[in-house]
């Protein structure tokens, strides 16, 4: 076997520097996706709470209403 040339080794650089490059950016991608899963998530969940917290004020003034009117 001969040992490689440095064209050879230069090419072989290129194409690790290139598969490299890649893998970056598809950790890149993966790592935006995972970010806005989260948050998607964060706003799903604070929507659902924001609407019981609704929930439980709209309950809240129906008795309110309520007690006054038995009051009467």
């Amino acid at each position: 076997m001969f040992p490689p040339t440095p064209s050879d080794i230069s090419q072989n650089d290129t194409e690790l520097l290139k598969e490299q490059q890649s893998l970056l950016q598809l950790q890149e991608v993966a790592e935006a996706r995972y970010t806005e899963c989260v948050a998607q998530k964060a706003r799903r969940e604070a929507e659902a709470k924001a609407k019981e917290e609704a929930k439980k004020w709209r309950i809240a003034e129906k008795k309110k209403k309520l007690e006054y009117i038995q009051q009467l």
